[in-house]
Parts: C-alpha cells; sequence; structure tokens
C-alpha cells in the first residue's frame, strides 16, 4: 500500500532596503579681531638757538661809529678840552701875576698857545676783543604721545547643517508555504 507522502516547501520573504545617506556639513566663519591702532605721536617743538653779535665797537675803533656815538663823544672831548683851557688860563693868570720872577712870560704862552694842538678824537679805543659774541642755545620741547594696538574680537558660532539618511524597506519576494500530497489528488495552497 502506498502511503500518500506530503510535501512541503517553503519560501521566505525577500525584504529590499533603499537607503540615503544622511549628510551633515559643518562651517566655521573666521573670527574678526576688529583690530584698531593708534599710531605713536611725537610732538616737537624747537626754540632755534640766537647768535647775537656787536661790532659796534670795531667800527667805532675804525672811525665809523653811528652819529650819535660821535656826537657824544666829540661833546665830551669839548667838555674837557674847555676844562683843560680854563686850569691852563688860571695857570697863565698866576705865571703872569709872576712877571717879575722871569721876565719873558708873555712870549712863553704866545708860543705855546700858538702851537698847541688839541686834537678830538672820534675814533674808539682799538682792542682784540672789540667784537662781542653771545649764542644762546636753542631748545627742543618734545612730546611723546603712545600709540597702541585695540582688537574687540567677534567670534562666530559653527554653523551645522544636517539632513537625516531615509530608509525605504520594499518587498521582493513574499513568504510562502507549498504543501503537495503525491498519491492523491489533493492540492492545497495555504
Amino acid at each position: 500500500m502506498q502511503f500518500p507522502q506530503i510535501q512541503i516547501q517553503q519560501g521566505y520573504s525577500k525584504l529590499g532596503l533603499q537607503t540615503t545617506r544622511g549628510q551633515h556639513s559643518i562651517e566655521q566663519p573666521r573670527p574678526s579681531l576688529n583690530m584698531s591702532q593708534k599710531h605713536v605721536s611725537i610732538e616737537i617743538e624747537s626754540v632755534k638757538g640766537k647768535l647775537e653779535i656787536d661790532s659796534r665797537k670795531a667800527w667805532s675803533a675804525l672811525g665809523k661809529a653811528r652819529f650819535e656815538e660821535v656826537t657824544d663823544r666829540i661833546a665830551q672831548a669839548s667838555l674837557q678840552i674847555s676844562m683843560q683851557n680854563i686850569a691852563e688860563i688860571a695857570q697863565n693868570g698866576d705865571r703872569m701875576m709872576a712877571i717879575h720872577e722871569n721876565g719873558k712870560v708873555f712870549a712863553d704862552i704866545a708860543r705855546q698857545n700858538a702851537f698847541k694842538e688839541r686834537p678830538i678824537e672820534i675814533a674808539g679805543e682799538p682792542g682784540y676783543d672789540n667784537v662781542d659774541i653771545t649764542y644762546t642755545p636753542g631748545q627742543i620741547h618734545m612730546n611723546y604721545i603712545p600709540g597702541g594696538v585695540t582688537f574687540q574680537p567677534e567670534v562666530h558660532r559653527p554653523v551645522i547643517d544636517y539632513y537625516p539618511g531615509k530608509v525605504n524597506p520594499y518587498l521582493i519576494s513574499q513568504n510562502f508555504i507549498f504543501l503537495s500530497v503525491s498519491g492523491q489528488q489533493l492540492d492545497a495552497v495555504v
């Protein structure tokens, strides 16, 4: 006798996955320094030196003095000459009073007065140091103003973009169980 045999065939489900990868981007903007610089400055103020040369004595010694100085010199010399004349007149009067001592007093006085020189010097006194030189040195005033650098940094946050990935599952083949019986005419599909 022949027993019926049951044959079982089974198929598993096949799944397919379609994936899209996730993406991310990170961007870091550079920080801004915002730097400003103040320059160093030096203020210099100078007073020029002063050279004074006084050559009036030298010109005076050469006889080329200023008009006021020459007239003053003439006036001083005239005063001195007039004082000398007064003294000589008094002295000559004393000599004339004593005529009995020397008999030719009037002739001597006339001879002295005839050949007498009374020069008036209009030139100054010569000398090696007639030129006066005075030098006043100049001065320099400096004012230093320091500079500097200032920073005002500005930090930027990173820019992060993220795009998540996707998974799409799909069915390639469906599972099944197929039963068959041999020896009999029995077919059934589950």
